[in-house]
């Protein structure tokens, strides 16, 4: 307690004149402003607001390093060797103000159960700190709205490659939904392929135990559709879409075979598929359920027609492709050895006009059913970034 209180007492005296030094622009007020000029259509000096932001983070943890090699420099401080404990006293004893507000802010940032006492460790974690990933994020951004894609690309890797210091880390899967975009985009498609699964990575029913996929197939073939939704419920909106691109993507890409079906590609498609099915499905019955008390799943059908009567739900629908993702989960399904299910849903799409190109493309597979896939090339008709 005793070295604890003299510190404190170092810091209260040392913020305000930190807070003076860094009060000419501090970077996280470069970063909000450049977001409010990128809003605006100000791309230009967007671009110079966020390079300003990812310049004057880095100065900052610069000086503070410099600030702290300062102190370690000292003849006395060097042989306290990499004790930071003893280091720490006598930046508080002998008042080293810059100094301990470097030691501070890697307090504040990284555990000190990671610094583990070292004074070194300090060191490398002001360099690590240099990082800002949402700077090279907006950067990026930037440069997708002024139509640089490859520049624009490579932000967001470098925005990737630095997540371990996102203030939010949940914000690494919006940086990978771009990634994967603009691979879509590229037509780097094996990459794209890769970097969205990274994303399912981050959903549990993905990483989670195998068996609870296998039990999910298992039950919708076995007993169908409606028991399905009846059972099961997965509302990860921030893997939806991925879910829903891999599944058209592996649908897309399967090479036809008259005579067999059940080809290589087709059951991931309907397994990716089915899960971005269930969670749209589990949101509209969620919002349902928010709206109406004593609302209760009957039927998918029931379901669409309940939906349509809420504007909130049918505007949801056309964001994510509801009745799209509906028409090739069903391909998938006919074309991985499934046609009960696949013309079941064909069927039900058929009798919703709400459906539009959807509904008439049912009624002629259900006529003659055919490989219906997005063109191989381009891949235009499979889902854009929400």
């Amino acid at each position: 307690m005793r070295k604890v209180i003299p510190i404190v007492f170092l810091l209260l005296y040392s913020l305000p004149l930190w807070a003076q030094r860094q009060a000419e622009r501090p970077y996280w007020y470069s970063l909000e402003r450049g977001k409010q000029l990128f809003r605006n259509g100000d791309y230009g000096n967007a671009l110079m607001a966020f390079e300003d932001a990812r310049r004057d983070r880095r100065d900052m943890y610069t000086r503070m390093k410099d600030d702290m090699i300062t102190v370690l420099s000292i003849p006395e401080v060097r042989r306290m060797g990499d004790s930071l404990e003893l280091i720490e006293s006598y930046i508080a004893e002998r008042y080293h103000i810059n100094a301990a507000a470097a030691l501070e802010e890697v307090y504040y940032r990284v555990s000190k159960a990671a610094i583990n006492g070292s004074a070194n460790r300090v060191l490398e974690e002001l360099d690590h700190l240099k990082a800002f990933p949402e700077a090279e994020y907006w950067i990026g951004e930037t440069f997708r709205m002024e139509g640089e894609l490859e520049v624009a690309l490579e932000q967001y890797k470098k925005a990737h490659e630095q997540r371990a210091f996102l203030e939010n880390p949940a914000f690494d899967t919006n940086i990978l939904d771009k990634i994967v975009e603009l691979l879509r985009i590229k037509q780097q498609y094996d990459e794209m392929e890769a970097q969205a699964r990274e994303i399912l990575a981050q959903d549990s029913l993905y990483s989670g135990p195998a068996t609870t996929l296998i039990t999910m197939g298992r039950m919708l073939t076995e007993s169908g559709i409606n028991q399905l939704l009846s059972i099961y419920r997965h509302n990860n909106t921030a893997t939806e879409w991925a879910y829903r691109l891999l599944g058209m993507y592996y649908y897309a890409t399967e090479a036809p075979r008259p005579k067999d079906y059940a080809a290589g590609r087709l059951s991931p498609a309907a397994e990716h598929l089915m899960i971005a099915f269930l969670t749209q499905n589990t949101i509209l019955i969620q919002e349902l359920i928010r709206h109406q008390y004593d609302f209760a799943f009957s039927t998918l059908d029931a379901l669409i027609t309940d939906a349509y009567h809420n504007p909130m739900l049918v505007a949801y629908m056309a964001d994510c492709e509801y009745f799209k993702t509906i028409y090739y989960f069903a391909a998938a399904l006919y074309a991985d050895g499934k046609p009960v299910l696949g013309r079941r849903l064909w069927t039900l799409l058929s009798l919703h006009p709400e459906a539009g190109e959807w509904s008439k493309r049912s009624v002629n597979q259900l006529r003659s059913p055919f490989m219906d896939k997005p063109s191989l090339f381009t891949l235009e008709n499979l889902p854009l970034i929400p």
